[in-house]
């Protein structure tokens, strides 16, 4: 950094000292970097403050940004903009001398909408409670981005993408995870060729350890949270979200191609949807300790009857031992008459869910009693979504989980309660 540089930028600049996960972030050249971290680990800090501001000024030590262009700043709600974004980061770090100038969201409560630099760039604020059309538009040099979208996440996502793919721009997106969703867990998990994933800890900014927070300060704050989030809210990973139905799914244990033997019984579980979509799930059982695995799916939405019975038929020749089905849904006679018999699948939710989440417990070989195959990709994913209604808990026998990204698992539970349901729960 030349001595005109340093006098044209603020001291937050100038003293900033990351942590070791901020470090590796800022050195990335990922085309996008993925900043997962726990509560205060530096990861804001480190996003929207230091390389957000070093990279506009044009001091960043890593990259470069292009003449006249334009940058993103983004957050969950307006209201995070202001508060987080703007009065905790950008205007800590940028100089007043070096804004030009600031068109207002709202003025009153202190939100800017854009603001542009003397040198000619432009950070323009976004919340993505805006929605996906507010992110369509011309190309964009670089995106930063703080904490998970609730709105539409994945669609706004792929519209930010096609913002920064003619410029050939970047995208940096910091957060805490704790919102299940299965599309940024995957690519957490098998990043592609221009991700790179980073997880900041929060142990690693206790003052003991070289970091800003007294280590008594974090004691305090790590025992108030619930075990089954400490993982995220500490290491910034994905782990069993609070509220998920199946919290002990996991796509690096429950995931795999299993090579099923001759004489596997095969079942097939039918979850009925007309503007939901028509499920049918392929399940094998097999081997002497009797596992479970679903090595196909049907998932289509707004389709006829007919269409679905072509596609079952179609699909996988072989002896069906049973398939099963809500008969108390009124397309379960019209599917018979296409050729796709059924039998009433057991329905009580409560022993159902009880029975798939022992099939997900680890057995003494330390290999799951339940596993998907990975072409069964919206099993997956609604097997990672599926979460108990708001407010309620999975101790209490009258909860029920919400009715969204629930028909794979009902067609899952289908197959497993009316097969095993029995002899289980009389053991």
């Amino acid at each position: 950094m030349t001595n005109d540089q340093i006098r044209a930028v603020g001291a937050k600049l100038l003293t900033y000292r990351p942590l070791p996960a901020a470090a590796r972030f800022h050195k990335s050249h990922a085309r996008y970097r993925w900043f997962f971290g726990g509560n205060r680990s530096g990861k804001s800090e480190a996003n929207t403050g230091y390389d957000l501001c070093s990279y506009v000024l044009g001091v960043h030590p890593w990259r470069r940004v292009p003449p006249k262009s334009t940058v993103w700043a983004v957050a969950p709600t307006w209201d995070m903009v202001g508060a987080i974004v703007w009065r905790e980061k950008v205007r800590a770090y940028l100089p007043p001398g070096q804004v030009q100038s600031i068109a207002w969201h709202n003025r009153g409560r202190d939100i800017p909408a854009v603001l542009s630099l003397v040198n000619g760039i432009r950070i323009e604020f976004k919340a993505f409670e805006q929605g996906r059309v507010a992110f369509q538009g011309r190309d964009i040099a670089a995106i930063y981005a703080d904490e998970q979208c609730e709105h539409d996440s994945e669609s706004i996502w792929q519209e930010m993408q096609m913002r920064l793919l003619d410029s050939g721009g970047f995208l940096a997106w910091s957060c805490t995870p704790l919102i299940s969703q299965p599309w940024l867990e995957e690519r957490s998990s098998d990043p592609g060729p221009d991700d790179e994933v980073i997880y900041a800890d929060l142990n690693d900014n206790r003052l003991s350890r070289g970091g800003y927070i007294a280590d008594d300060r974090i004691d305090a704050l790590i025992a108030e949270w619930p075990e089954e989030v400490q993982e995220t809210r500490i290491k910034g990973h994905f782990a069993a979200f609070l509220g998920a139905v199946y919290k002990a799914f996991r796509r690096d244990i429950h995931v795999r191609n299993v090579v099923l033997p001759s004489d596997a019984d095969l079942y097939r579980g039918i979850d009925l949807g007309f503007n939901n979509p028509f499920v049918c799930l392929w399940v094998a059982r097999y081997g002497p300790d009797r596992r479970w695995h679903v090595y196909d799916e049907h998932y289509q939405a707004r389709e006829s009857l007919a269409y679905h019975a072509a596609r079952i038929k179609c699909a996988h020749r072989g002896h069906f031992v049973a398939t099963w089905a809500d008969h108390d849904a009124q397309d379960v006679h019209e599917l018979r008459l296409l050729g796709i018999d059924t039998l009433p699948a057991k329905k009580d939710v409560r022993l159902g869910l009880e029975l798939v989440q022992a099939k997900l417990k680890i057995q003494r070989d330390g290999e799951p009693s339940l596993t998907i195959a990975p072409r069964c990709v919206h099993t997956i994913r609604e097997m990672m979504a599926y979460r108990w209604r708001e407010g309620t808990t999975s101790r209490d026998p009258r909860d029920e989980p919400e009715k969204q990204h629930d028909h794979c698992p009902d067609a899952l539970r289908y197959c497993l309660y009316s097969v095993e349901g029995d002899s289980y729960f009389q053991r």
